[in-house]
């Protein structure tokens, strides 16, 4: 068997949530924030979707932050990337399936900081191909990272997309012909327009269906 199964990072292979909170609390005892900044870190993030400098703008506004957006950013991508850490599980079920022939792929959108999520999980030899956007010069939902991928791979595009975004990855995915699973980290599907064949809560159970006869 040889096919195609592309991974997003942030909330599907890696837990962006939690190295963003062990960030969050560093961040705050850097700056001396009591506890009440939190939710103002929170909601500026908008889970990931915020653009950086946005985010530290809001942050310098609201909190009363020292320093100039660029030094902020240039600690922010040495620090926070280095909170990434991998579940056993994910791992073994990404290995499982290049133990049978299956080529893996990660597409995500973001900086080349990303490389320093792979290095600090110390999953970088784990994959086939790695795409990120501002490397590849195209973000999800756009075809062309998916393209990449799979050139990379070796292998037409034609296989699975996994991730949690409904927009990049399962929107991204069908527009890119692949069948689609969600991760929906508790959420329930909100969008009539399109949808996932498979919904699951985690990499593994993706893995499940992915290696599944039909």
């Amino acid at each position: 068997m040889t096919a195609l199964a592309l991974f997003d990072l942030d909330n599907t292979l890696l837990d962006r949530d939690q190295a963003f909170a062990l960030w969050t609390q560093q961040f705050l005892d850097v700056h001396g924030l009591g506890e009440d900044a939190q939710s103002t870190i929170e909601q500026a993030d908008g889970d990931g979707y915020s653009p950086r400098e946005e985010f530290f703008a809001e942050l310098r506004s609201k909190l009363g932050i020292g320093g100039t957006i660029d030094e902020l950013l240039a600690d922010y991508y040495v620090v926070y990337p280095s909170k990434f850490t991998v579940k056993p599980d994910v791992i073994s079920a990404v290995r499982s399936l290049r133990d049978v022939g299956f080529k893996v792929g990660v597409v995500t959108n973001g900086p080349p900081s990303q490389w320093a999520k792979f290095e600090a999980a110390g999953i970088e030899d784990e994959f086939d191909a790695v795409c990120i956007s501002s490397v590849v010069g195209a973000n999800k939902p756009e075809l062309a990272i998916f393209e990449e991928a799979a050139r990379l791979c070796g292998l037409p595009l034609n296989g699975w997309m996994v991730g949690d975004s409904p927009e990049a990855d399962v929107a991204g995915g069908l527009a890119a012909g692949l069948r689609t699973i969600w991760i929906n980290r508790g959420r329930e599907w909100s969008n009539s327009s399109f949808s996932p064949e498979f919904t699951v809560a985690s990499v593994p159970e993706a893995v499940a269906i992915i290696l599944r006869p039909d």
